[in-house]
């Protein structure tokens, strides 16, 4: 049965941490989707429990590396100190977690998600299941850097038939982090993504597609309803999960749970690599010192973007991409005419924190990925080979996507590395628009 809603949650229910906007397409009248935010509580129960290394020794050593003026090689090796010492504090929480056999720890802890529907679908009837799309981003990538591909999709003759879109954002990321500001001293777990899709799909996604407006709290279905979920999937929806990077992992793993919730995967170089590939670890520690070592406040969003714009991996997005981070990826938190300073959403000790976590996640779904329903649909969107083919190299991915033979097919996208969604929406829009032409016709065949 589905928990009640605690009574705290009810009583402390936050507003939205950042205005409402405008979609990126706000100004063409040919793009009948509207944008709002919205929050939902995420999934009680962590993996971790709150540790007080944060606080005590990465944060301020974070603060005295911003601080002190330190040039590129003494911020990494602050950095590699510190991504060293998360490790250890991993392998700590995840021995005595073993031993003590704990199916987790409660955490009050908020999400926020965009969804972006399609106007007027109340004026003729359906004959289908509702086309639903949801997104997960990889990791420090907020929800808004989504927005150039799916307005590119929904232009498309394919992307036309989605109704309803949602853009999941984990707890630690843009506006779900600013939410959670205070209560993310805990080691931050990627089966906890999973946990956090899994429990918008199950216990708040509306059970109808419909244009009308939805409350920024989200209303809980009901027990009945979230009872036909578990053992059925959606009545009235056909869902289409799209992750790239750490979202393709946890999407990969909600769909390898609950298949009866899913029609079909798209899985743009997700974070899945096999048991002791050479390349994995040192690949995420990399990512974790890159991270930790990075800046997180700019005096302007105007000196943001200029910088942004000159760094090797934020230069090879699209520049709507890098704007919509800039964007909404960062935020002023003093309201003073005065004061233009913007600071990055995602702490990146936080973002650090979480690369610390995927060797086991991703050897674990890697394990899965033969075993995910033979039902569902699944779409690789991999990278240019030439641009290192994927996060373990091209002869990783080559196994990865013949692990679950049938149903499924990829593709490598040229000029493309690992941040594939952001450097190229176009293609990846097209990728997604063909996997929603293979669903339609796959459905056709069953009526």
């Amino acid at each position: 049965m589905a928990p009640e809603l605690p009574p705290d949650i009810l009583q402390l229910r936050p507003g939205l941490p950042s205005p409402p906007r405008t979609p990126l397409w706000h100004d063409n009248p040919d793009i009948s989707y509207t944008l709002s935010t919205h929050i939902i509580d995420a999934s009680p129960l962590r993996t971790f429990p709150q540790i007080n290394s944060l606080d005590e020794v990465s944060l301020p050593a974070y603060v005295r590396m911003q601080t002190s003026n330190l040039d590129t090689k003494g911020r990494q090796k602050v950095a590699q100190e510190q991504v060293g010492l998360m490790l250890n504090w991993r392998r700590e929480q995840e021995e005595t977690r073993r031993s003590q056999r704990t199916p987790g720890y409660e955490r009050r802890l908020w999400l926020c998600l965009n969804r972006y529907v399609k106007q007027d679908l109340d004026k003729a009837p359906r004959k289908t299941k509702g086309l639903t799309l949801i997104f997960a981003h990889a990791l420090g990538v907020n929800k808004e850097t989504w927005e150039p591909l799916i307005m590119r999709l929904v232009k498309s003759r394919a992307g036309r038939d989605v109704e309803e879109i949602w853009v999941w954002e984990s707890v630690d990321t843009g506006d779900s982090a600013l939410l959670n500001s205070g209560k993310l001293n805990q080691l931050p777990d990627w089966y906890d993504g999973a946990k956090d899709i899994l429990h918008f799909l199950l216990h708040y996604m509306p059970s109808r597609i419909t244009s009308d407006r939805l409350p920024v709290h989200l209303p809980r279905v009901s027990v009945a309803e979230f009872e036909e979920r578990e053992r059925l999937g959606f009545s009235e929806r056909q869902i289409i999960a799209i992750g790239h990077s750490y979202g393709g992992n946890n999407c990969g793993r909600a769909c390898y749970s609950y298949p009866q919730c899913f029609s079909a995967l798209v899985l743009v170089d997700p974070g899945i690599v096999k048991l002791n590939d050479p390349t994995l670890r040192p690949t995420l520690r990399y990512m974790a010192q890159g991270s930790y070592a990075r800046r997180d406040s700019w005096k302007s969003r105007e000196e943001a973007l200029a910088l942004h714009e000159k760094s090797s991996f934020f230069g090879a997005w699209h520049p709507e991409a890098l704007r919509m981070f800039i964007e909404c990826g960062l935020y002023s938190p003093i309201s003073s005419d005065s004061d233009s300073t913007v600071y990055l959403k995602t702490h990146p000790v936080l973002e650090a924190l979480a690369y610390t976590n995927g060797v086991e996640t991703s050897e674990d779904m890697y394990a899965k990925v033969p075993s995910l329903d033979q039902k569902v649909y699944i779409k690789w969107v991999m990278p240019d080979r030439k641009k290192g083919g994927g996060l373990a190299g091209p002869e990783s991915s080559d196994r990865l996507v013949k692990l679950r033979p049938g149903n499924t097919s990829n593709v490598n996208i040229a000029g493309a590395s690992h941040m594939i969604p952001l450097e190229k929406p176009d293609e990846v829009a097209r990728e997604i628009a063909d996997t929603i032409e293979i669903v339609a016709s796959a459905t056709s065949a069953k009526m």
